[in-house]
């Protein structure tokens, strides 16, 4: 079961690595603000959430079976060996997919800096003002929602943080069905059993994968923010594109021996 941390470890600290999505650009808007506590806030929310989709994508598989009629259960159990094929090399076309799409991905940091906004290339600072924009309505909604003036007065900013993270993460579409998938492909693979407790042990690995990931990602930008630049990034995307790129053939070269 120990395996399931592991592999939820890893994980969630090579997937949170590309440069890519909100989450991204809000880490690296507080670090630049020198706001450490809240730009690792926001990146622990997200990994809470990815751990909510593991948790969810292994009950509702399982209740999922429970409710199907018996003649599709035979179906399934009659060409598992097939449809666990197909899973697991539709899973590699995935990591390939998304490794190469991060490949390809360009980052542009911009410089937040209040005595030099004329520095600020014109559609970068209305993209940000805009994300800075929905960042501040979101905080003004759960200042509406959770009516703790005492406790914000000590937490506020480190709390609202956290939730901001959960927030984005519930605002993509594609997020839980990329775990649903994730759990499928590595269960099809047979890296992880269906046990549910396996499955709250990968979940506390991806969380804890993915904050020690942004903690060190915001001390990084915390403490070198005035020699980041964004060519930093995109030799981050290209490290992390070519890894999945590699790991994605590497299964494929794999599954082949096993599967034929």
């Amino acid at each position: 079961m120990i395996t399931g941390f592991v592999v939820g470890f890893i994980i969630g600290f090579l997937f949170s690595m590309p440069p890519l999505g909100p989450t991204y650009f809000a880490i690296i808007e507080r670090g630049l603000k020198k706001q450490f506590k809240n730009a690792v806030a926001i990146g622990v929310g997200a990994g809470f959430m990815d751990m909510i989709y593991i948790l969810i994508a292994y009950g509702g598989v399982s209740l999922l079976v429970s409710v199907l009629p018996e003649n599709v259960n035979e179906f399934f159990l009659n060409n598992e060996y097939l449809l666990k094929t197909l899973l697991a090399f539709a899973g590699c076309l995935v990591v390939i997919i998304y490794g190469i799409k991060i490949l390809k991905t360009k980052s542009k940091l911009i410089e937040i800096s209040e005595d030099a906004p004329e520095k600020f290339d014109e559609k970068l600072k209305n993209k940000f003002t805009k994300v800075e924009s929905v960042f501040k309505k979101t905080e003004v909604g759960m200042d509406r929602i959770f009516h703790t003036k005492k406790f914000e007065e000590s937490h506020s900013d480190v709390v609202k943080s956290f939730l901001l993270g959960i927030v984005m993460c519930l605002s993509s579409v594609t997020l839980p069905a990329s775990w649903f998938a994730a759990v499928g492909y590595l269960k099809s693979y047979g890296i992880i059993n269906s046990n549910f407790f396996t499955g709250l042990l990968l979940g506390i690995g991806v969380l804890t994968g993915t904050s020690v990931w942004f903690y060190l990602m915001t001390k990084l930008i915390f403490r070198h923010s005035e020699k980041l630049k964004p060519s930093v990034l995109n030799k981050l995307n290209y490290f992390t594109g070519i890894l999945l790129i590699a790991l994605g053939f590497g299964f494929i070269i794999k599954l082949t021996y096993v599967y034929f």
